[in-house]
């Protein structure tokens, strides 16, 4: 009795995740590999179902159109653009929930039984069969089952998260102490929230409540994690809520952290407000797209205007630029930041400090707060690191 006791108590305090991203190659192993523009090793050419704690989902062949439904080389990878997508619970149970992690969503996907909003179902049943109507590209499905009570894991700090969560994780309790909002966007109902706790920073993408910019965030908030482009985020869930959160506005503006080409292809200071300095800019056609970079002698990163705040165009190739934003992608293994200033607000003047504008600068300490010359660490003066003694 105990035993049994012991195997319902385990399966039913989670959640089961599809993890189309990163287990591809597990859940699909009949698959000789993914499809890309040169190859269709990862179409479905036929009803093709994975299992996960006894939960079944089932992608089926195309019905229309001239794309297979298929593994793609790249996230997010399950892409379908007909036909179904099936979920059955184990004999004997329902689902209460289906949650799609998306980056296209067909407008027409319909649901046989329960409610549809958007990418997530709701309802009471064994079997739900998704009928896509357009191009559907889905990262992760989790199902959850009726009844099911959820439990969160406890995570210490956004160093914490990082280093010990390397993929999409639902179900987080995250503590958040005197973490500073460096930056904010909102576009289309998406809201872009980066903030920065001693040394790691992280995106709260859309919580829905209010976190404005330079605020201070201490306490706890519920959340899942989730991976776009080779980068961390943080998104709501059915607990998301600011209850335990104390949000302390503040006008004292976040510092970027003064970085190297160097450090970014190392993968530091992710999600975080960066400059970097004495950089060659370049633009490079590649078919109808520009892209622009700045290069460190063979060195390279690529520069984004995903917030359309920059004047990337404008720049002149081979030219020497100053550059302010967020390491905030990667995009096929070549890391990008994302833009925040005009590149004309941080060149030329704006980077000449001599020893007595460092000496008088306003010093802050890695959490972006004001601190006085008593204050003994690691702080930021105009942009630079210092150890203050």
């Amino acid at each position: 009795m105990i035993a049994v006791l012991a195997l319902i108590a385990n399966f039913s305090f989670g959640q089961t995740i599809f993890n189309f991203d990163n287990d591809y190659k597990t859940l699909f192993p009949d698959l000789p590999g993914v499809s890309s523009s040169d190859s269709h090793e990862g179409d479905f050419t036929k009803a093709t179902t994975c299992t996960v704690d006894g939960i079944k989902v089932t992608i089926s062949k195309k019905t229309s159109g001239n794309n297979e439904n298929r593994i793609w080389t790249s996230s997010p990878r399950l892409r379908v653009y007909s036909g179904t997508i099936t979920v059955e619970a184990p004999e004997g149970k329902k689902m209460s929930k289906i949650a799609f992690s998306t980056k296209a969503w067909g407008s027409t996907n319909k649901a046989d039984v329960g409610q549809l909003s958007t990418n997530l179902w709701t309802g009471d049943a064994n079997k739900v069969v998704f009928t896509i109507g357009k191009s559907t590209t889905i990262k992760t499905i989790t199902v959850t089952l009726a009844g099911t009570v959820i439990t969160y894991k406890d995570v210490p700090s956004v160093k914490d998260l990082l280093a010990n969560y390397t993929k999409a994780t639902s179900n987080l309790n995250l503590k958040l102490t005197n973490a500073k909002v460096i930056y904010v966007n909102e576009f289309k109902g998406t809201v872009n929230t980066y903030v920065r706790e001693g040394d790691a920073a992280i995106e709260l993408r859309t919580l829905g409540f209010d976190m404005p910019l330079n605020s201070i965030i201490s306490g706890t908030v519920k959340v899942d994690l989730d991976y776009s482009y080779g980068v961390p985020y943080l998104k709501a869930n059915d607990a998301t809520n600011d209850e335990s959160l104390t949000i302390q506005e503040s006008t004292e503006e976040a510092q970027p952290i003064v970085a190297t080409v160097a450090d970014i292809l190392a993968k530091k200071y992710i999600n975080d407000l960066v400059i970097i300095k004495d950089v060659t800019f370049k633009k490079e056609v590649s078919g109808t797209y520009t892209n622009y970079f700045i290069y460190d002698g063979e060195q390279k990163v690529q520069l984004y205007d995903k917030f359309q705040v920059s004047d990337l165009a404008t720049l002149t190739d081979g030219e020497t630029y100053t550059v302010q934003g967020l390491f905030g992608q990667i995009f096929k293994d070549v890391p990008e930041i994302l833009m925040t200033k005009k590149v004309a607000e941080t060149t030329g003047i704006n980077n000449i400090t001599t020893d007595a504008t460092l000496e008088n600068a306003p010093a802050f300490n890695l959490a972006g707060q004001k601190v006085g010359k008593a204050y003994k660490g690691v702080v930021i003066k105009a942009g630079k690191k210092f150890v203050q003694k």
